[in-house]
């Protein structure tokens, strides 16, 4: 079982421009690896892929570093300024660790609503594809169209989209639902069932909210298949509102039925092809 979306930080060593004293204690203490080891074992999960959570260019290091340290943690995700144009150069010494698989940028938190069509993104983007990186996408549910558009673009590239485009969970459902097939319809595109319970509206009773996330993930697996989405828990963020393992295990509730080789896939071999992951 791999867990394709873990963060940790640490803004005593980094800088994280959205973790601002708004943000609940929870989030805003540092989160590490040795405070979660206990949960990840005791949950079955044998892998994990840490994911960016800063443009801190530091936070590479910091991460290979700590995946070296917890050799479960056997892929990072990290942050690259994609318009760079010494980009080619400063991955090199990143390359060079086997662990340092592909890139996510903040893009749901960017103004500029078409920052991934700019021409310098674009230069970045084909870098990742020479190199056989992959690109996370974190995006907002209004960014799903435009994020078609750049997933066609370059068709040798892996994109994941994180949290199956942040689903709404009210009344631009139906709108969110069409973007997405839209998106699956790209075969160089996978997607990661996480961050869903953190989006579920505080005031839905518990019974609409399991059928809210029921239907949003049996969405997923009509459009993409088992074979193009992965588990992620999104911890720390989502411990603000269930801790680690229940996580987990409310995803798990809300799996459709599916056969020995489906569920082989979803919790493990699309994120080790993917992210070019050894056996589990």
């Amino acid at each position: 079982m791999i867990d394709t979306h873990l963060h940790f930080w640490d803004s005593s060593q980094l800088e994280y421009f959205w973790l601002t004293p708004d943000q609940p204690d929870a989030l805003r203490q540092a989160h590490l690896p040795s405070m979660l080891e206990t949960q990840i074992h005791a949950s079955g999960v044998t892998q994990a892929v840490y994911v960016q959570a800063s443009h801190d260019p530091r936070e590479n290091i910091w991460a290979l570093e700590l995946a070296r340290a917890h050799p479960w943690i056997a892929a990072v995700v990290g942050w690259l300024d994609l318009t760079h144009p010494a980009l080619e150069m400063r991955l090199q010494p990143l390359l060079r660790d086997p662990r340092f698989k592909g890139v996510r940028h903040l893009t749901h938190a960017i103004t500029d609503p078409k920052w991934l069509l700019r021409p310098d993104v674009q230069r970045g983007l084909a870098v990742l594809e020479a190199y056989g990186l992959s690109l996370d996408l974190v995006l907002e549910p209004q960014q799903l169209k435009l994020a078609a558009r750049v997933v066609n673009a370059f068709p040798r590239l892996a994109f994941v989209l994180d949290h199956l485009g942040n689903p709404p969970f009210d009344h631009r459902q139906s709108a969110w639902a069409d973007d997405l097939r839209r998106l699956a319809q790209y075969p160089n595109l996978s997607a990661k069932v996480s961050g869903l319970l953190t989006r579920l509206p505080l005031e839905l009773p518990p019974e609409q909210a399991s059928e809210s996330l029921r239907l949003a993930v049996a969405l997923a697996f009509e459009e993409f298949g088992a074979q193009r989405l992965m588990y992620g828990s999104d911890h720390p963020v989502s411990a603000v509102k269930t801790p680690y393992t229940d996580t987990l295990e409310t995803i798990r509730a809300a799996l459709p039925a599916f056969e020995t080789a489906a569920a082989s896939a979803f919790w493990a071999a699309t994120a080790q092809r993917v992210y070019r992951l050894g056996g589990a």
